[in-house]
C-alpha cells in the first residue's frame, strides 16, 4: 500500500471512528431529548458501518460479495432513522410505536437479499437486476431525506424553534452530500470510490463543530416555540376568532388558507397562532383545517344534489387542492377512502 493509500485510509477510518464514538456518546447522554439522542445514536451506527464497508472494499484485493451488499443495503435505513429523528424532535408527545419500525422493512428485506448473494451470480444473474437494486437502494435513501425534510419546513412554518430547525437542516445537508458522494461512486471509472467515506468524514467533523459550538443537542427539550407565553385568556380570544373565521365564514374551504394568511387576518404572529391551534385543538394546522374540510366532504357526499358529484370536484369544493391530499387526510380521519364511504351510502 503506498503513502497516498495509507493517509487516504486514515482520512476516511477516523471519520468512521469519529461517528462511533459519537454514537456511543449519544446513546448516553443525559441532557436533551433522550429518544432524539439514541435515534442520533443510530443514525451515526449505521453510517459508520456503511462507511466502514466502503473503507473496507477500497483498500483491500477480496471483500464477499454479502458484505458488499449487505453494507449497501444499510442506505435504506439511513433514511427513515432521519425521519424519526425529526419527527423526535418537533413532536412532543412522539414515541415509538410497531408501525414506525415499518419504515425499516425495505433495508431488511434488502440486507436479506444481499445474503442470498454469492460470487458467482455476478456473472449468472442479468446486469439489469444489480442496476435496479442500486438504484433502489439510493432512490428510497434520496425520497426519505426529502420528504423528512418537506415536514422539517413545515414545522419551521409552525413555529419550531431556530435552534432545533438549524440542527434538522444541519444533517438534512450533511446526509444529502454524503448522497450525492455515493451516486458520484457508481461512475468509479471516473470518481474514485474513497471520496466517499472521505466527504464522511468531514461531513461528520463539520457537523459536530457546528453542533458542538452551537450546543444543539441539550436543546432539543421538546420546547418547541420561541414566542412569548399567551395567557389562557387570549389563547381562548385567538380561538375563538379562528374558528370564527373557518368555520362559521368558512375559510376552510379556501384552498390558499395557510397559517400565515390566517394570521395575518387575526393580526397574530404565525407562531402564536400555531401555538393557540396546537394546544386547544392537540393538531398541527394543517390537519386542524382539514378536519373541517373532511366534514363538510361528508355532508356533501350525504346530499342528493352531490351524487353525480365526481370526488375530485368534492375534494376541491371544500378546500383541496389536490385529490391525493384529499384521499389521504379523508383515510385518516375516517379510516376509508372517500370512494368507499361514498359506495357505503348507496347501500
Amino acid at each position: 500500500m503506498s503513502a497516498n493509500d495509507i493517509i487516504l485510509v486514515v482520512i476516511s477510518g477516523l471519520g468512521v471512528l469519529h461517528g462511533l464514538f459519537l454514537a456511543l456518546f449519544l446513546w448516553g447522554y443525559r441532557k436533551g431529548n433522550s429518544l432524539s439522542n439514541k435515534l442520533l445514536s443510530a443514525l451515526l451506527i449505521v453510517l459508520s458501518i456503511r462507511v466502514g464497508k466502503s473503507v473496507f472494499l477500497e483498500f483491500t484485493d477480496s471483500i464477499d460479495i454479502k458484505i458488499i451488499f449487505g453494507g449497501l443495503s444499510l442506505i435504506m435505513a439511513i433514511g427513515p432513522l432521519y425521519y424519526l429523528f425529526a419527527l423526535s424532535c418537533t413532536r412532543k408527545s412522539f414515541r415509538l410505536t410497531t408501525k414506525h419500525f415499518l419504515h425499516f422493512i425495505p433495508a431488511i428485506v434488502g440486507f436479506v437479499i444481499g445474503l442470498q448473494l454469492e460470487e458467482r451470480h455476478t456473472t449468472t444473474l442479468p446486469l439489469a437486476l444489480f442496476v435496479t437494486l442500486f438504484i433502489g437502494y439510493y432512490l428510497h435513501f434520496l425520497v426519505y431525506l426529502l420528504f423528512s425534510y418537506r415536514y422539517v419546513l413545515q414545522q419551521k412554518d409552525a413555529g419550531l424553534s431556530l435552534d432545533t430547525f438549524a440542527l434538522l437542516r444541519l444533517f438534512f445537508y450533511g446526509l444529502l452530500v454524503i448522497w450525492v458522494a455515493y451516486v458520484l461512486n457508481l461512475f468509479d471509472d471516473v470518481i474514485p470510490y474513497v471520496i466517499g467515506p472521505i466527504l464522511y468524514s468531514i461531513v461528520a467533523y463539520v457537523i459536530s463543530f457546528i453542533v458542538i459550538s452551537k450546543g444543539y443537542i441539550p436543546k432539543i427539550d421538546h420546547i418547541k416555540y420561541k414566542t412569548t407565553p399567551v395567557s389562557e385568556e387570549q389563547s381562548d380570544h385567538i380561538y375563538a376568532k379562528a374558528l370564527k373565521l373557518i368555520v362559521d365564514e368558512k375559510q376552510f374551504q379556501n384552498t390558499n388558507l395557510s397559517l400565515k394568511s390566517l394570521s395575518e387576518s387575526l393580526n397574530v404572529s404565525p407562531q402564536v397562532l400555531s401555538q393557540v391551534i396546537n394546544q386547544k385543538s392537540g393538531n398541527n394546522f394543517n390537519s386542524f383545517v382539514n378536519a373541517f374540510r373532511i366534514e363538510e366532504s361528508k355532508r356533501l357526499l350525504h346530499l342528493e344534489e352531490f351524487k353525480n358529484q365526481t370526488i375530485a370536484s368534492i375534494a376541491y369544493e371544500v378546500g383541496f387542492n389536490s385529490i391525493s391530499s384529499f384521499n389521504t387526510a379523508f383515510k385518516k380521519q375516517t379510516g376509508e377512502t372517500p370512494m368507499t364511504y361514498r359506495q357505503q351510502l348507496s347501500k
